[in-house]
């Protein structure tokens, strides 16, 4: 059923939350076009419209003016007497029926408490739904409402404000929560975004589900994922033990490539205590790597041989030409980057693109940028799913040393990018 109040007497509502602007030099964004339908969530267009017919009937006057922060004068919206009457009037009419007129207008500017103080449980119900999500979500994913409740624009997509992700949650039983956690869990499965299914799995309870993730896809996410997926690997509680030790590689991973070098040594400590000896190695592995990050080669590269030993791999190669570099060993360094994948070649596409990259990382840090450049291009050619934003910076950063300047800007602004 919608709404007795109209798009036209929304227009009215927020447009008497400006009337002391009237005489002011630079006007409100709010009261343009584009300030009201996106304060209101309605269209340019829609809002034109509307406002035509209320300048018809004498509710509106329309004026140019400077908006602030705007570089140019705009048409811009204020109520007349008689819109200002009308405003009081419709205040009045829905006090009578039991609406709620907040959420009718701008929802940034709604604060947590009053907002949930004024809707129905099924309203309530919608928007817990809704500000548990931490990225912007599709709107037909949600019933729809008597009133347009949730900011969406034009594709359809919704964004919730900061202020009511932190507030609403707080005002809720800790069994509606989950269930809202639990419904976002389910729809990011199916967008595939794997680290928000993970966060919202973890707080939904569902820690079965949350570690079968993990086993199936982690190693994906760890290679690729930032600082949120940390933050969801570190808050979980204890894992089963079919899967704890694979989600401790996925720990330590992370860690590595998010630079928490305290947390990564936490990781590799377990992992070379528990008694296994294949996560022995693993945890040896994790060691070098941060070792290396906090700028001790030569202890590193001793790691790096001692699990060579026993289990070479092309990754391992890498680091150990890294060390190598470090040590200011160039020609032993790039020697062994050229040996990678001689015998056999490199057939798993997740693992040759980690190789690339990581020769390009060695050939950077040691100013062969031209062949950084070529092997980090290789990598992105493999066209693999992930985060590409570091190698675009580590490409910029090459592009940038060597003087060209035009193509350091181009992948600067692509690893910019999400």
């Amino acid at each position: 059923m919608a709404t007795p109040i109209t798009v036209g007497e929304r227009i009215v509502l927020h447009l008497a939350q400006y009337s002391k602007n009237q005489s002011d030099f630079d006007a409100p964004f709010e009261v343009s076009q584009d300030g009201i339908g996106e304060a209101l969530r309605i269209s340019r267009a829609h809002a034109a419209i509307e406002l035509k017919k209320l300048k018809e009937a004498g509710t509106v006057a329309e004026k140019i003016s400077h908006i602030r922060a705007g570089a140019v004068k705009r048409k811009v919206y204020f109520l007349t007497q008689v819109g200002e009457d009308k405003a009081r009037n419709l205040k009045d009419f829905a006090t009578r029926q039991g609406i709620e007129i907040l959420p009718l207008l701008d929802l940034k500017k709604c604060k947590g408490e009053e907002l949930w103080a004024q809707l129905n449980p099924e309203l309530r119900a919608l928007l817990l739904k809704a500000v548990v999500f931490r990225k912007p979500f599709k709107r037909a994913l949600l019933p729809q409402a008597n009133i347009s409740l949730l900011p969406e624009d034009r594709e359809g997509i919704v964004e919730i404000p900061p202020s009511l992700q932190s507030s609403i949650p707080a005002l809720v039983d800790k069994i509606a929560l989950k269930e809202a956690h639990s419904f976002a869990a389910d729809y990011w499965l199916a967008e595939g975004d794997y680290v928000e299914r993970l966060h919202h799995l973890l707080q939904a309870n569902r820690a079965l589900e949350a570690h079968m993730l993990l086993a199936n896809r982690g190693r994906q996410m760890a290679r690729s994922a930032g600082i949120e997926l940390l933050a969801s690997l570190k808050g979980m509680d204890p894992v089963m033990p079919r899967y704890a030790k694979e989600v401790r590689w996925i720990k330590g991973e992370s860690a590595r490539r998010n630079g928490d070098t305290a947390y990564g040594l936490q990781v590799a400590s377990e992992m070379m205590l528990t008694g296994d000896p294949e996560e022995l190695l693993d945890g040896l592995e994790l060691k070098g790597r941060i070792t290396m990050i906090n700028g001790r080669p030569q202890e590193a590269l001793s790691m790096f041989e001692q699990v060579k030993l026993q289990r070479p791999s092309p990754l391992l190669d890498c680091d150990i030409a890294m060390c190598l570099g470090q040590l200011g060993r160039k020609e032993e360094a790039v020697a062994l980057i050229g040996s990678i994948g001689r015998k056999g070649g490199i057939h798993d596409p997740d693992m040759l693109e980690e190789v690339y990259a990581r020769k390009g990382e060695v050939l950077a840090h040691i100013g062969r940028n031209e062949e950084a450049i070529a092997n980090y291009s290789k990598a992105l050619g493999l066209a693999r799913p992930g985060d590409k934003r570091g190698i675009y910076k580590a490409m910029a950063a090459c592009y940038d040393a060597l003087d060209m300047k035009d193509k350091a800007r181009e992948y600067s602004r692509k690893a910019l990018k999400k």
